[in-house]
């Protein structure tokens, strides 16, 4: 038999232990990049767009989600984001066409972000896993 064996086996069996919550939480910090960059790119009156943009928690049967975007639940005024994402197009009484074009804020962001937030995910993780393999 091989020594240390049981010890092994039973870390290994504590790494499959539920530790969701420090898992999102740092999928909520490393999203924070993204959040920044796009409410600093919107250009908005009254700033309800920009106030909306935030990291939205869902549950699904057995784990947890995390969306970046526009909040549009509750007191949250982001429902007008793909507009402004995309752009529109409105016909005017006179017959003509009032044609403005989109500022995909959210897709710039990502884009932008992409390495920093990859990076953060796997330095998080990998101390959660640090901190798990350590008990």
């Amino acid at each position: 038999m091989v020594k240390g064996f049981d010890r092994l086996a039973a870390k290994l069996k504590n790494l499959a232990n539920p530790v969701g919550a420090e898992v999102y939480r740092v999928i909520k910090k490393s999203g924070q990049p993204i959040i920044t960059d796009a409410q600093s790119v919107i250009n908005s009156r009254t700033g309800n767009l920009r106030n909306s943009i935030g990291f939205i928690e869902r549950s699904k049967r057995y784990q947890k989600v995390g969306i970046i975007g526009p909040r549009t639940y509750g007191s949250w005024k982001g429902r007008h984001a793909h507009l402004i994402a995309k752009g529109w197009e409105r016909k005017r009484y006179d017959g003509g066409l009032t044609v403005v074009p989109g500022n995909d804020f959210m897709g710039k962001a990502f884009t932008k972000n992409k390495q920093q937030v990859e990076q953060m995910l796997v330095k998080g993780l990998q101390d959660i896993l640090k901190k798990q393999i350590n008990k």
